[in-house]
C-alpha cells in the first residue's frame, strides 16, 4: 500500500508518527512490511485508516475494494497529490503542471463522489 501511494518508507513513517502520535523507526516499518514483526491491533487500525481500507482488505483477506474504500483512496490521492510527485516527474512550466494537477485533482474528487453514490444505490 505504501508503495502504491508513492511514499518512500522515510516519507510513510514521519506522515505515520505525526498523525497518530506513533513512534515507529524505519527499521520496525521495514519489519512490518517484510512480515518479520506484527503491529499491535490499534496500530493495523491506524494503518487502514491512514490508507482508507478496511482491516480485511490490509490483512489480505478482502482482493476487493467497495466503493466506500474506492472513494476513500481516491480522496486521499486527491489531497496528497502535490506532496508526492517530485520536481523532476513532470518536464512543464510550473503553471501548466498546476494546472494539470488541479485538472487530475478534480477528477478524482469526482471519481470518489461517483463511487459514494454507487455505494448508496447498491444498498
Amino acid at each position: 500500500m505504501r508503495i502504491k501511494s508513492g511514499y518512500s518508507q522515510e516519507e510513510f513513517r514521519k506522515l505515520y508518527n505525526e498523525k497518530y502520535n506513533r513512534n515507529y523507526t524505519s527499521a520496525a516499518i521495514s519489519m512490518i512490511e517484510h512480515e518479520k514483526r506484527m503491529p499491535e491491533l490499534g496500530a493495523l487500525i491506524d494503518f487502514a485508516d491512514f490508507y482508507g481500507v478496511t482491516l480485511d482488505y490490509l490483512l489480505g483477506r478482502s482482493l476487493e475494494l467497495d466503493s466506500q474504500q474506492i472513494s476513500s483512496q481516491l480522496s486521499f490521492i486527491a489531497e496528497n497529490l502535490g506532496s508526492q510527485m517530485g520536481a523532476d516527474d513532470v518536464q512543464e512550466s510550473t503553471r501548466e503542471k498546476a494546472e494539470n494537477l488541479q485538472m487530475l485533482r478534480c477528477l478524482l474528487q469526482q471519481s470518489a463522489v461517483l463511487a459514494k453514490r454507487m455505494e448508496k444505490e447498491s444498498c
